[in-house]
């Protein structure tokens, strides 16, 4: 009895070993696995966020298209009724011209409208066609066809999506830094503008591009201060938590 109790009381420590290593390992391997679920749900968040984003730059084009097409069917301040313009002069047939004016041979320049000047119509073209280009991810086109359209047109009501859209084609070329003074000129030129919260959230992400994390945290928790409960406020939110996992926030 006595050597079978020596015997228990030698083998005891030789088992423990093993299970103090086995418990150690199974330590490791659980903060392991928390580890790797903790990679996993930052990526699926930001790839969350990245559908969100172009969910809403879709959304965004789709709204300013149709801001655009419901326009055309009201005055634009300070330009014409069409009352009173000028009626169209159409192609008349030359055996009648004498019959009307009474000279034959009249002379073709003198029965046709003066062009008007630069109105309404060239400025909602201009813009047009740099949103086209956008559109079509053509963003050096797009950009110098908005330069073009806030030179000519500064105070146009279209002046402010110009000057955020041109924000946009430096931001998706990573021309971060023309893409800040872009969205930072929008704030300050057209602060009654529909843009601002879009400018603002873009800033944030702006300054996450180029490693400020200081003043993107401020533009982000602006974002979601001022506009609670819009999909900027939850963008705003995402790119924060974002933040946090890698440690900036």
């Amino acid at each position: 009895m006595a050597s079978l109790a020596l015997a228990i009381s030698l083998a005891s420590p030789v088992r423990a070993q093993p299970d103090q290593n086995f418990l150690t390992d199974l330590v490791l391997q659980v903060q392991q696995l928390q580890e790797e679920v903790r990679q996993l749900r930052g990526q699926v968040e930001q790839q969350a966020y990245e559908i969100e984003n172009l969910k809403r730059l879709q959304h965004d084009q789709y709204l300013d298209l149709d801001d655009r097409l419901s326009s055309l069917s009201k005055p634009v301040a300070g330009s014409l009724d069409p009352a009173e313009l000028p009626p169209k002069v159409l192609p008349e047939d030359p055996a009648t011209v004498g019959q009307q004016t009474g000279t034959v041979g009249a002379d073709v320049a003198s029965t046709q409208t003066p062009p008007l000047a630069a109105g309404p119509l060239d400025e909602k073209g201009a813009y047009d066609k740099a949103f086209d280009s956008l559109k079509n991810l053509e963003y050096v086109t797009a950009a110098e066809g908005f330069m073009d359209f806030l030179e000519v047109y500064p105070a146009s009501p279209l002046a402010g999506n110009a000057q955020y859209w041109l924000g946009e084609c430096y931001y998706v070329t990573r021309n971060y830094e023309l893409a800040l003074d872009a969205f930072n000129s929008l704030l300050a030129q057209y602060p009654e503008s529909g843009k601002v919260p879009d400018a603002w959230l873009k800033i944030g992400y702006t300054y996450y591009e180029l490693q400020q994390w200081n003043d993107a945290s401020k533009a982000l928790t602006m974002v979601k201060e001022q506009f609670p409960g819009s999909s900027l406020s939850r963008l705003a939110d995402n790119r924060l938590r974002t933040m946090r996992l890698e440690g900036h926030y």
